[in-house]
């Protein structure tokens, strides 16, 4: 314990005699730290947002749409248009598929909305009441549409909380009348605040209407453009959706070799993008921590390297009165695990610190996942004690006659 105590003297000292030195030599391995915790704690609070964001498209969805569409970036982009999909093929979908707990029609149009001088373009979606609980959605005043005013194709609209805001301000919109096009509609709701879910769609700027309502009153069409479809586990998802293919083409008469005129979307699907961007950031992230720590390791090298040339005679002095080669060995790596140390510690709270910011400037979980910071304090220093194996053996081989003949 004393000779520890003694070593870890020696070290402040040469601290203090070499600080850019032995700052540049903490700042290496530091920063391999900081990147690395950084990067873990980004990444991990992207896909804890990814799942919660899942959570708004319901449990274990899978969602047919009309049309063919793909996903870029998250967000759905229509390539055609299909008035195939029929409101009647929901039933046969609940009939002869298995594992599907709910299967919800809907129809969506883009219709201009107005309300006095104050016109707005947006997204009406008729559906029915199931899609409240499948989209986890919460009426904050009024009430949503029931199934009366379902089958009666009621004029009634329940809106989000961003389009009911720019009608209305802080007047309490319910029972008061919209526009959809040239309709004029109640209005019996408003839903909480949901923001922007991953097909990249700003839920408060929604309205819903039931669904015969778009149909008959809004659009006057006889087909829907969406399903939304829950399965009852996670596991059955693939098996539905190559089920659903094989339905939708014999009902729709799609000969082989014919392209499909739906597309079958799953979480997975809209995830891809978002996950595979995650993945980008996170090998650039251990790259450059890996080339942050190799630098770090190679900068304790060089000054411990540097260190020995200079303290020589003094080791000369050490191994004369008594030191063994390996009290030597233990001095020089007590040096660069203090080194090591000091720079782990410096990075592993700076990265901790970095990471609640980030989080809370681009509106992700913080997450700082425990195994990571023992598994980065400890490489630090497993790296440093490495890097500083080869100058100690250098530094126990010195002869000391050799080195006191410079005195």
């Amino acid at each position: 314990m004393k000779k520890f105590v003694n070593g870890v003297k020696v070290i402040l000292r040469i601290f203090r005699e070499h600080k850019l030195r032995s700052a540049l030599s903490i700042l290496g391995i530091a920063f391999g730290a900081f990147a690395l915790i950084t990067m873990i704690s980004v990444s991990e609070g992207m896909k804890e947002k990814n799942q919660r964001e899942i959570e708004k498209f319901g449990k274990n969805p899978v969602i047919v749409k009309s049309g063919r569409v793909f996903v870029r970036r998250g967000r759905q982009r229509a390539i055609t248009t299909s008035t195939t999909l029929k409101l009647k093929e929901v039933q046969i979908i609940k009939q002869q598929i298995p594992y599907i707990k709910k299967a919800i029609p809907a129809y969506m149009i883009d219709y201009p909305v107005r309300r006095r001088n104050l016109t707005i373009f947006t997204t009406i979606i008729g559906t029915q009441v199931e899609y409240l609980k499948y989209r986890n959605l919460t009426v904050k005043k009024g009430r949503f549409f029931d199934k009366n005013e379902e089958k009666s194709a009621a004029k009634v609209v329940v809106l989000g909380s961003k389009i009911a805001e720019k009608f209305f301000g802080r007047e309490d919109p319910i029972g008061k009348n919209i526009l959809i096009f040239r309709v004029p509609c109640k209005v019996i709701g408003v839903l909480e605040e949901k923001g922007v879910d991953l097909a990249g769609v700003d839920q408060d700027l929604l309205i819903y209407t039931p669904l015969k309502t778009a149909m008959r009153r809004l659009a006057n069409v006889d087909y829907i453009n969406t399903i939304y479809i829950e399965v009852d586990d996670q596991k059955h998802i693939p098996a539905v959706r190559a089920q659903l293919i094989s339905l939708l083409r014999k009902l729709h008469h799609i000969k082989p070799g014919e392209r499909n005129d739906f597309t079958v979307l799953t979480a997975d699907d809209i995830l891809r993008m978002q996950n595979e961007a995650i993945r980008i950031f996170t090998v650039l992230g251990f790259v450059s921590a890996t080339i942050s720590f190799i630098i770090g390791g190679i900068g304790i090298l060089s000054i411990m390297i540097l260190i020995i040339n200079e303290r020589i005679e003094e080791i000369g002095i050490r191994r004369a009165v008594g030191a063994t080669r390996k009290d030597i060995i233990l001095q020089f790596l007590t040096e660069s695990g203090f080194i090591s140390f000091t720079g782990s510690v410096l990075g592993v709270l700076s990265g901790v610190v970095v990471s609640y910011g980030i989080s809370q400037l681009i509106s992700i979980p913080y997450t700082i996942m425990y195994q990571y910071l023992i598994f980065t304090f400890f490489s630090s220093i497993v790296i440093g004690v490495s890097a500083g194996l080869y100058p100690a053996f250098k530094a126990s081989n010195i002869n000391p006659v050799s080195a006191l003949r410079r005195t």
